[in-house]
């Protein structure tokens, strides 16, 4: 499912008001039928339960850190390289 993202809704708990969740409500733009090659999709959510979906192992920080790292150091590279070439 292709979707374009209508609003999101930030999630707290009652009583600490601590930030736990964010509910995305998104407009279904196309349905997708068939296999799906997700090497070619690069999907940024997976989906619960749902019959005929596919999944997404869900990441976590003590697996990734390294990798999300790595990206938000390329990320600040790319930035200064680019405020660089304004100057």
């Amino acid at each position: 499912m292709e979707c374009e993202l209508y609003k999101s809704i930030n999630i707290a708990r009652p009583v600490t008001g601590e930030h736990t969740s964010t509910l995305i409500l998104a407009h279904v733009k196309y349905i997708h039928r068939g296999v799906i090659d997700l090497t070619k999709f690069k999907p940024v959510a997976r989906v619960g339960d749902i019959p005929n979906a596919f999944r997404i192992a869900s990441p976590t920080w003590a697996q990734d850190e390294a990798k999300i790292q790595e990206a938000l150091d390329e990320a600040k590279i790319r930035e200064v390289l680019a405020t660089l070439s304004l100057l």
